[in-house]
This record gives C-alpha cells, sequence and structure tokens, in this order.
C-alpha cells in the first residue's frame, strides 16, 4: 500500500483539524530466541533478517559464541518457525564452531542481512550482504581484507562470496532489504564522517540492479536536533548506528539505530563510544527523494521499555509480514553499549565475562496492524486530497482507517469537480478499524476509468487515515 508521508507530493489540500501522527508498536514481552548452545551462547542478536520463505519464517542472526572474546564476531545462526514465535534451531553440520552440531551457515558475516532477489537465477536466489574481516571469529575464509562484502546462495545455507575482494569499504553494520516496487536490492551501509568536531556515524544506500551493486551515496546524516533529542533522554550527542528498512509501494521507511552517546568523544579520532540505542522513523516517498524524519523524532521503540533490551534495541535489516499484522525483529542488548570496556578503550576481561554470561542480546519483536506506521488524524473533522492519477481501468479504492466511536471515514472523487455519483453526500460512512477496505458509494464500490487525474478528497470525522491502495476490480 502507498503510505501517507506527510510531504509525498501526491497529498493535497489537508485541511481541517488535521494532525500527521506515528503510530506506536507493541512489543512484544519476552524474547523469542535465546542462546542456549555452544555456537550462541553468549548472545543471539537480529543483526541480520527474518524472511517468510517457502511458508515458513526464516532467520538469520549473529551469534555470539561460548567462547566468545572481543566484538569481532562473524558467526551466523539460523533459524525456523512456523508462526514467527516458537523457533528452532536446526543442526546444519557448515560450520564447524565448537563441533559441527550446531546451526551456523556459513555465511560468515558480522551485521548479516539477507534478502532474496525473484529475478535472480536459481543459484543468486538469496543474496546477503555484511561486514567480514580476515580475522573475526567464524569469518568467510575467502574474504581477503576488511571490508563490506556481498554473497549469494541457492538455498540460504550454503554461501558463496560474489567477489573475495569487498564490494565497499566497511565500517562494520550494513542491513539490506529487497524492494519490489523498484525492482532493486538497496543496502543501507554505515558510515563514519567527521561532523560537529568528532566522528559521527551516519546511512549511505547502494542498490542492486541488473546483478550489479551500485557505488553508496550519503542519505541519513546526524544533524544538531539528533544532539537535542539526546540530550533531552540524558545523554549527551547522538548519531547513526545502523537502519532497517521497509518498502512501501515506491516508498521506503527506515527504522533508525538512533546511537545516543553517555560520553561524546572517546580519544583518537572515535566518536561516541558508550551510551544506549533507541529506533526512530525516517521516510522515503520514491527513489532518490530525500529521506525526511517524523517531525520531533519520536522513539518508534525505546531501551527499557521491556526488561529484556534494557541496554539498547537494534531491528533486524527488514519488516517481516505475518497474517495482518507486520513485525520488526529487534535485538534487546543486556547491558549498554561499550559496558565491559574502560575510557581508553580497552576490554576489561571480568566484564566481559560477566556480560558473556549474562548473554549480550535476545531477539524479540515489535508488531503492529499492517502498513499502520504514519497517518493524518482528525480531531474532531479534517480532509486531505489524494492524487490518484488517471484511472487506466474498472478499480477499487482501499483505505487503511479506524475511526472513534461514531466517527467515519467518506471519500469522494473529483476530476476538477466532483463526479456524479462520487460525491461525499453518495458516500458510505466506513467506520470501526480495517487495515483494507473499500471506498464505497451509493452506487458500489468500482470507480470507473477516466484519463484525466482523478483526486480522491477523504473526509475524516473523528478518524484517522494511515495508507490507500488502488487495485483493479
Amino acid at each position: 500500500m502507498e503510505l501517507l508521508f506527510e510531504s509525498r507530493p501526491s497529498l493535497s489540500n489537508i485541511s481541517g483539524s488535521m494532525n500527521f501522527i506515528q503510530h506506536q508498536p507493541a512489543l512484544h514481552p519476552e524474547p523469542v530466541l535465546e542462546g542456549d548452545c555452544f555456537a550462541d551462547r553468549s548472545g543471539a542478536s537480529v543483526y541480520g533478517s527474518v524472511l517468510h520463505d517457502g511458508g515458513k519464517y526464516r532467520m538469520w542472526y549473529q551469534a555470539w559464541p561460548e567462547d566468545w572474546l572481543d566484538y569481532d564476531v562473524a558467526l551466523v545462526g539460523y533459524a525456523e518457525s512456523d508462526d514467527g514465535i516458537e523457533w528452532k534451531k536446526p543442526v546444519l553440520n557448515l560450520v564447524d564452531h565448537g563441533g559441527t552440531r550446531n546451526n551456523l551457515c556459513n555465511l560468515g558475516f558480522h551485521a548479516p542481512s539477507v534478502f532474496i532477489d525473484p529475478d535472480a537465477p536459481e543459484t543468486h536466489r538469496y543474496r546477503a550482504a555484511g561486514c567480514c574481516v580476515p580475522k573475526h571469529k567464524g569469518g568467510h575464509a575467502q574474504a581477503t581484507i576488511r571490508g563490506y562484502y556481498t554473497a549469494h546462495s541457492s538455498d540460504g545455507l550454503s554461501w558463496d562470496l560474489d567477489s573475495t575482494a569487498p564490494t565497499w569499504e566497511s565500517s562494520d553494520v550494513i542491513t539490506s532489504i529487497y524492494h519490489p516496487g523498484r525492482k532493486q536490492g538497496i543496502a543501507a551501509l554505515k558510515y563514519n564522517g567527521r561532523l560537529g568536531g568528532f566522528r559521527r556515524r551516519s546511512i549511505w544506500h547502494a542498490t542492486l540492479a541488473n546483478g550489479e551493486w551500485s557505488q553508496p551515496i550519503a542519505s541519513l546524516i546526524p544533524d544538531e536536533f539528533d544532539d537535542v533529542a539526546a540530550r533531552s533522554r540524558g545523554f549527551v550527542s547522538g548519531d547513526y548506528y545502523g537502519m532497517g528498512m521497509m518498502p512501501a509501494a515506491l516508498g521506503t521507511v527506515g527504522f533508525i539505530w538512533q546511537f545516543r552517546h553517555r560520553v561524546p568523544v572517546a580519544p583518537g579520532n572515535m566518536g561516541g563510544l558508550f551510551g544506549a540505542t533507541d529506533i526512530t522513523l525516517a521516510y522515503q516517498y520514491e527513489e532518490n527523494a530525500c529521506w525526511i524524519h517524523m517531525p520531533g523524532r519520536p522513539d518508534f521503540l525505546t531501551h527499557g521499555s521491556v526488561a529484556w533490551a534494557a541496554g539498547g534495541i537494534y531491528s533486524s535489516s527488514n519488516v517481516t509480514e505475518c497474517g495482518n499484522e507486520h513485525r520488526l525483529y529487534v535485538s534487546g542488548a543486556t547491558r549498554s553499549h561499550g559496558w565491559y570496556l574502560d575510557p581508553t578503550p580497552a576490554v576489561i576481561p571480568e566484564r566481559q565475562k560477566q556480560l558473556a554470561e549474562m548473554g549480550l542480546s535476545r531477539i524479540g519483536f515489535a508488531a503492529w496492524p499492517k502498513w499502520r506506521l504514519f497517518g493524518f488524524n482528525a480531531d474532531p473533522e479534517g480532509s486531505l486530497d489524494i492524487d490518484l492519477g488517471p484511472v487506466s481501468q474498472p478499480c477499487h479504492l482501499i483505505l487503511n482507517y479506524e475511526t472513534e466511536s461514531g466517527g467515519s471515514v467518506r471519500a469522494e472523487l473529483q476530476v476538477d469537480q466532483t463526479l456524479d455519483g462520487y460525491s461525499v453526500e453518495d458516500a458510505t460512512p466506513l467506520r470501526g478499524n480495517q487495515i483494507s477496505a473499500k471506498a464505497s458509494w451509493k452506487s458500489g464500490t468500482i470507480i470507473q476509468p477516466n484519463a484525466r487525474k482523478v483526486t480522491a478528497r477523504v473526509h475524516l470525522d473523528r478518524a484517522t487515515v494511515y495508507a490507500y491502495e488502488l487495485v483493479p476490480a
């Protein structure tokens, strides 16, 4: 569906008492996957992906092994589920780390993300991106130097690098998705550049088209308001540790990992090192459009809101559809970032041992009704115009909305002026809570073809509309 981003050009004539809002998700109260074997006993992080594939849910995650000694880990755990809540770790016999009876696949990346490329040859159906360093524990044996690498697989378990040289230079966190509306893969790369006197983590993007990855371009750079947001929460500065993504028609939603620092500058040329991570939303309404933050940058997910994410919260690379809801799988960190380091920074062995015994992180999820991330709320009444463009065939206008008791949503259609039979007086009021409801008039639900631009004026009475879609009748 098309999400109602506030700044999208297809929206106009927003009138009445209308507020642009962010829908809040519900965090599952308990983690759904934890470390429980040698391969991941020190922690499980969904620095990875969750896909619905072949009638089951498949997860690729960062496994922190029992013999973890530092953060340089490139072991990739694999799990499967029928419902996305109860997960099993199949024995793969692919990687010998503490014995081969484990669930490790041979992807060998730090921050591994996986997506399915429907246009690729069968040998490249699964694509992956991640950071790899020769010294990383479990790193891909063919990797030559530190960098962001890409890989391919026919089954998602046995992987080959696209090249033994990095696809891009690396700063350790990368996420990737497939965008069906644009028919391309998208990677979000973390890079560190100097800004405001010290290094800041920022987000760059690259795309995969016709089997070739582009060079990355800068997309989201932390600014002074990120520092204001950090200070209002008791920190001193902020930047972006990484970003999950969700396609929405031609647009993309970004789930930014807001790293909020307790110490703004570490020794040398490093940036913030100690602190916690929350998640905020940004959006891009079409390819190459600028990324726009939600006004005020409110948290979408806040660390500490559940006990299993007391130290920080990080997302998977993608959003997963589960029935009538969307889920963002997340890692909940036990302790804040840098908890086992001293200010120099060097590892404090006893602290590291304590953290490993507690488990660095666990995997859970946040959920919300499908396509409800942003919306326009009328309190009490308002309207907005949606440019539907020329209508080439009979179709339905689908709306995602909810109303208060006694409230309603009604749509009228215009081409320069209101069309006969599609006035607001002819509209059937939509009430209640629906993620996919047909706009209706006395004549029915079908919109007849029109070669000129059709505008839907949506009237709201104590209601919120989140998304829309034109579908063939």
